[in-house]
Protein backbone atom coordinates (compact mmCIF):
# COMPACT_ATOMS: atom_id res chain seq x y z
CA UNK A 1 0.00 0.00 0.00
CA UNK A 2 1.32 3.52 -1.19
CA UNK A 3 2.07 5.75 1.99
CA UNK A 4 -0.23 8.66 2.31
CA UNK A 5 0.71 12.18 2.29
CA UNK A 6 0.54 14.30 5.25
CA UNK A 7 1.11 18.01 4.19
CA UNK A 8 3.31 20.30 2.17
CA UNK A 9 5.28 23.14 3.38
CA UNK A 10 5.40 26.94 2.47
CA UNK A 11 7.74 28.75 4.04
CA UNK A 12 6.83 32.79 4.79
CA UNK A 13 8.96 36.01 5.72
CA UNK A 14 10.40 35.66 9.27
CA UNK A 15 7.45 36.69 11.80
CA UNK A 16 7.79 37.27 15.20
CA UNK A 17 4.01 37.55 16.25
CA UNK A 18 1.38 35.18 15.11
CA UNK A 19 0.09 38.96 13.92
CA UNK A 20 3.04 39.27 11.49
CA UNK A 21 2.30 35.68 10.52
CA UNK A 22 -0.79 36.21 9.19
CA UNK A 23 -0.35 39.04 7.65
CA UNK A 24 2.42 37.21 5.69
CA UNK A 25 -0.69 34.60 4.68
CA UNK A 26 -2.87 37.16 3.66
CA UNK A 27 -2.79 36.44 0.12
CA UNK A 28 -3.56 32.83 0.73
CA UNK A 29 -6.48 33.83 1.96
CA UNK A 30 -8.44 34.21 -1.48
CA UNK A 31 -8.32 30.88 -2.43
CA UNK A 32 -8.01 29.18 1.49
CA UNK A 33 -9.33 29.75 4.82
CA UNK A 34 -6.79 29.61 7.43
CA UNK A 35 -6.86 27.57 10.71
CA UNK A 36 -4.82 28.54 13.24
CA UNK A 37 -0.96 26.63 14.36
CA UNK A 38 0.66 28.17 16.91
CA UNK A 39 4.66 27.62 17.65
CA UNK A 40 6.62 25.20 17.97
CA UNK A 41 8.38 23.50 20.79
CA UNK A 42 11.67 24.93 20.06
CA UNK A 43 10.40 28.24 19.35
CA UNK A 44 12.24 28.53 16.35
CA UNK A 45 9.12 28.51 14.11
CA UNK A 46 5.45 28.99 14.11
CA UNK A 47 2.43 27.90 11.70
CA UNK A 48 -0.80 28.58 10.55
CA UNK A 49 -2.54 25.55 8.04
CA UNK A 50 -4.72 24.80 5.14
CA UNK A 51 -6.29 22.06 6.50
CA UNK A 52 -8.02 20.17 3.36
CA UNK A 53 -11.31 17.38 3.12
CA UNK A 54 -8.73 14.58 1.70
CA UNK A 55 -6.84 15.11 5.20
CA UNK A 56 -4.12 16.49 3.50
CA UNK A 57 -2.56 20.09 4.72
CA UNK A 58 -0.57 22.80 3.88
CA UNK A 59 1.62 24.47 6.60
CA UNK A 60 2.32 27.57 5.99
CA UNK A 61 5.50 28.16 8.25
CA UNK A 62 7.52 30.99 9.60
CA UNK A 63 11.31 31.30 11.18
CA UNK A 64 10.39 34.04 14.61
CA UNK A 65 14.02 35.53 14.59
CA UNK A 66 15.94 36.89 11.82
CA UNK A 67 18.81 34.74 13.59
CA UNK A 68 17.23 31.42 13.55
CA UNK A 69 19.27 27.91 13.94
CA UNK A 70 21.23 27.66 10.63
CA UNK A 71 21.25 24.33 11.20
CA UNK A 72 17.35 23.81 10.70
CA UNK A 73 16.97 21.65 7.33
CA UNK A 74 14.64 24.52 6.05
CA UNK A 75 17.62 27.63 7.13
CA UNK A 76 18.56 28.03 3.92
CA UNK A 77 15.79 28.00 1.61
CA UNK A 78 14.01 31.38 0.74
CA UNK A 79 10.09 32.92 1.53
CA UNK A 80 8.18 33.04 -0.08
CA UNK A 81 8.11 29.30 -1.58
CA UNK A 82 7.15 25.78 -1.02
CA UNK A 83 10.00 24.11 0.66
CA UNK A 84 8.90 20.46 1.42
CA UNK A 85 6.22 17.60 1.86
CA UNK A 86 6.12 15.29 4.08
CA UNK A 87 4.19 11.27 4.52
CA UNK A 88 2.61 10.44 7.38
CA UNK A 89 3.97 7.79 9.72
CA UNK A 90 7.73 6.55 9.11
CA UNK A 91 9.42 5.31 6.69
CA UNK A 92 9.10 1.40 6.38
CA UNK A 93 10.97 1.20 2.42
CA UNK A 94 13.75 2.97 1.25
CA UNK A 95 15.11 3.50 4.82
CA UNK A 96 18.57 4.21 3.28
CA UNK A 97 17.95 7.59 2.03
CA UNK A 98 16.40 8.56 5.68
CA UNK A 99 18.00 10.21 8.85
CA UNK A 100 17.01 9.20 12.36
CA UNK A 101 14.05 10.29 13.12
CA UNK A 102 14.15 13.44 16.01
CA UNK A 103 10.90 14.49 18.01
CA UNK A 104 8.78 17.46 17.39
CA UNK A 105 5.89 19.02 19.09
CA UNK A 106 3.47 22.69 18.91
CA UNK A 107 1.41 23.02 22.37
CA UNK A 108 -0.21 19.24 23.27
CA UNK A 109 0.73 17.98 19.86
CA UNK A 110 3.79 15.43 19.81
CA UNK A 111 5.20 13.76 17.07
CA UNK A 112 8.92 12.06 15.17
CA UNK A 113 10.48 13.69 12.04
CA UNK A 114 12.09 11.47 9.78
CA UNK A 115 14.09 13.53 7.23
CA UNK A 116 15.90 12.36 4.25
CA UNK A 117 19.81 12.49 4.82
CA UNK A 118 21.63 15.39 3.62
CA UNK A 119 22.99 14.12 0.17
CA UNK A 120 19.35 14.32 -1.12
CA UNK A 121 18.81 18.14 -0.33
CA UNK A 122 15.76 19.58 0.84
CA UNK A 123 12.34 18.80 -0.66
CA UNK A 124 13.17 16.48 -3.17
CA UNK A 125 12.42 13.37 -1.06
CA UNK A 126 9.47 13.60 1.30
CA UNK A 127 9.98 13.77 4.77
CA UNK A 128 7.77 12.23 7.25
CA UNK A 129 5.64 13.03 10.16
CA UNK A 130 4.97 10.15 12.95
CA UNK A 131 2.29 10.95 15.52
CA UNK A 132 3.17 10.03 18.95
CA UNK A 133 -0.26 11.64 20.23
CA UNK A 134 -3.50 11.56 18.13
CA UNK A 135 -3.05 13.47 14.80
CA UNK A 136 -5.98 15.70 15.44
CA UNK A 137 -4.14 17.75 18.11
CA UNK A 138 -2.02 18.56 15.46
CA UNK A 139 -4.06 18.55 12.38
CA UNK A 140 -7.38 20.90 12.50
CA UNK A 141 -10.74 19.56 11.07
CA UNK A 142 -10.87 20.61 7.46
CA UNK A 143 -12.50 23.79 5.83
CA UNK A 144 -14.52 24.74 3.26
CA UNK A 145 -12.04 26.95 1.00
CA UNK A 146 -13.53 30.13 -1.01
CA UNK A 147 -12.16 28.37 -4.09
CA UNK A 148 -13.94 25.48 -3.53
CA UNK A 149 -10.41 23.24 -3.39
CA UNK A 150 -10.89 19.75 -2.02
CA UNK A 151 -8.01 17.73 -2.10
CA UNK A 152 -4.12 17.59 -3.86
CA UNK A 153 -3.91 16.35 -7.23
CA UNK A 154 -0.42 16.33 -8.54
CA UNK A 155 3.22 17.85 -6.78
CA UNK A 156 6.07 18.72 -9.40
CA UNK A 157 9.61 18.29 -8.06
CA UNK A 158 12.18 19.92 -10.46
CA UNK A 159 15.86 18.50 -10.97
CA UNK A 160 18.97 19.56 -12.59
CA UNK A 161 19.90 16.79 -14.76
CA UNK A 162 18.96 13.78 -16.41
CA UNK A 163 21.11 11.74 -14.11
CA UNK A 164 19.90 13.08 -11.34
CA UNK A 165 15.68 12.53 -12.85
CA UNK A 166 16.65 8.74 -13.02
CA UNK A 167 18.85 9.00 -9.11
CA UNK A 168 15.91 10.46 -7.46
CA UNK A 169 12.85 8.62 -9.55
CA UNK A 170 15.02 5.17 -8.40
CA UNK A 171 14.97 6.11 -5.05
CA UNK A 172 11.14 7.76 -4.75
CA UNK A 173 9.84 4.09 -6.52
CA UNK A 174 11.43 2.50 -3.20
CA UNK A 175 9.96 4.67 -1.30
CA UNK A 176 6.20 4.68 -2.70
CA UNK A 177 6.93 0.33 -3.33
CA UNK A 178 5.76 0.66 -7.00
CA UNK A 179 6.27 1.86 -9.93
CA UNK A 180 4.59 4.54 -9.79
CA UNK A 181 5.25 7.72 -8.06
CA UNK A 182 1.95 7.89 -6.44
CA UNK A 183 1.02 8.40 -2.85
CA UNK A 184 -2.52 8.11 -0.90
CA UNK A 185 -4.51 10.62 1.08
CA UNK A 186 -6.62 9.47 4.25
CA UNK A 187 -9.72 10.12 2.53
CA UNK A 188 -8.74 7.41 -0.37
CA UNK A 189 -7.66 9.46 -2.93
CA UNK A 190 -4.33 9.58 -4.52
CA UNK A 191 -1.62 12.14 -5.68
CA UNK A 192 0.88 11.96 -8.42
CA UNK A 193 4.57 13.01 -7.86
CA UNK A 194 5.82 14.58 -11.04
CA UNK A 195 9.52 14.26 -10.90
CA UNK A 196 11.31 15.97 -13.71
CA UNK A 197 13.21 18.58 -15.19
CA UNK A 198 11.80 22.27 -15.86
CA UNK A 199 9.88 22.21 -18.98
CA UNK A 200 9.55 26.15 -18.92
CA UNK A 201 11.60 28.79 -18.85
CA UNK A 202 9.72 30.18 -15.60
CA UNK A 203 11.00 26.62 -14.13
CA UNK A 204 13.88 26.71 -14.93
CA UNK A 205 14.35 30.29 -13.01
CA UNK A 206 12.67 28.59 -10.42
CA UNK A 207 15.06 25.93 -10.11
CA UNK A 208 18.36 28.43 -10.21
CA UNK A 209 16.64 30.81 -7.83
CA UNK A 210 15.65 27.67 -5.65
CA UNK A 211 17.36 24.62 -6.10
CA UNK A 212 15.86 21.12 -6.77
CA UNK A 213 12.80 20.06 -4.93
CA UNK A 214 9.18 20.68 -4.40
CA UNK A 215 8.31 23.42 -6.97
CA UNK A 216 4.50 23.18 -7.62
CA UNK A 217 1.03 21.77 -6.07
CA UNK A 218 -2.08 21.36 -8.22
CA UNK A 219 -5.33 20.87 -6.68
CA UNK A 220 -8.68 20.20 -7.54
CA UNK A 221 -11.40 23.08 -8.71
CA UNK A 222 -8.36 24.59 -10.85
CA UNK A 223 -5.87 26.20 -8.39
CA UNK A 224 -2.21 26.01 -8.51
CA UNK A 225 0.51 27.51 -6.78
CA UNK A 226 4.07 27.78 -7.92
CA UNK A 227 7.44 28.79 -6.90
CA UNK A 228 7.20 30.98 -9.54
CA UNK A 229 3.68 33.10 -8.99
CA UNK A 230 4.27 32.65 -5.14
Amino acid sequence: MAPKLDHIVILLPVSATPEQLLRHAEPFKKNFRLSPGGFHTDKQTQNVLISLPDGVYVELIAFTSKSHNSDHPWAQRHPTNIIDFALLGRPEQGKEAYQEGRPGGRGESKWVVTMPKHQWGVGTLPFWCGDVTPRELRVPKSETHPSGVTAVKKITVLVDSQKQLERVTKMFQEVVGGEELKVGTRSGGEITIDVRTPATKEEEQALASNGEGINEIEFDAGVVICNNLL
